[in-house]
C-alpha cells in the first residue's frame, strides 16, 4: 500500500506536470524550421529531415504523455482532455512535416509569393498556442493566447508583419 499512496501524493503535489515546455514548444520550432526552409530555399531535402526529425520528436513527447497519463491516478484534468490537446499538438507537427515534405516530393524549385507569409502566420499562431498550453491553469491568461489565435485564424493577411 504504501507504493499506491506514495503514487498518489506524488501525483497531487503535480508529480504529473501535463505539458512539459518540450511539448507545446515542439510545434513552434518545427514551424521556424519550416519558415527557416522557406526563407533559405537551398538544401532543401536536408531541411525537410530536420523537420521530420522534429517531428518525431513531437510523436515521441506525445507517447510520453500518454504512458504518463496511463500511469497516473490523479490528473490535472480529464485524461480525455489531455489526450485530445496532445494528439491534436501532434497533429500540428506532422502537418507541418507534410507540407514541407511536399516541397521535395513535388519537386518545387521557388516560393510562390505569399508562402513565407503564411509561415510566419504559423510560427506566429504556434507561439500562441505554446502559450496558452502553458497558461491552461490560468484561464484568463489562456482566453487571451486563445483570442490572438481566433485573430490568427479569421485575419491571417493582417496578422503579418511587414
Amino acid at each position: 500500500m504504501p507504493g499506491f499512496l506514495q503514487r498518489l501524493f506524488t501525483a497531487r503535489r503535480g508529480g504529473f506536470s501535463t505539458f512539459s515546455p518540450s511539448n507545446p514548444k515542439n510545434i513552434v520550432v518545427g514551424a521556424k524550421a519550416l519558415q527557416q526552409m522557406l526563407s533559405h530555399y537551398t538544401g532543401v531535402p536536408e531541411q525537410v529531415q530536420t523537420i521530420k526529425a522534429i517531428e518525431h520528436q513531437g510523436d515521441e513527447i506525445t507517447h510520453d504523455i500518454l504512458t504518463k497519463l496511463n500511469q497516473t491516478f490523479i490528473t490535472p484534468f480529464d485524461r480525455e482532455d489531455i489526450h485530445a490537446l496532445s494528439s491534436q499538438l501532434d497533429d500540428v507537427i506532422d502537418l507541418i512535416d507534410a507540407a514541407a515534405s511536399r516541397f521535395v516530393l513535388y519537386r518545387v524549385n521557388t516560393i510562390r509569393e505569399g508562402t513565407i507569409d503564411l509561415v510566419k502566420v504559423l510560427v506566429s499562431a504556434t507561439v500562441e498556442v505554446s502559450a496558452a498550453v502553458h497558461a491552461i491553469s490560468t484561464p484568463d491568461r489562456a482566453l487571451k493566447h486563445c483570442i490572438e489565435i481566433n485573430r490568427y485564424e479569421t485575419t491571417p493577411t493582417a496578422c503579418v508583419a511587414p
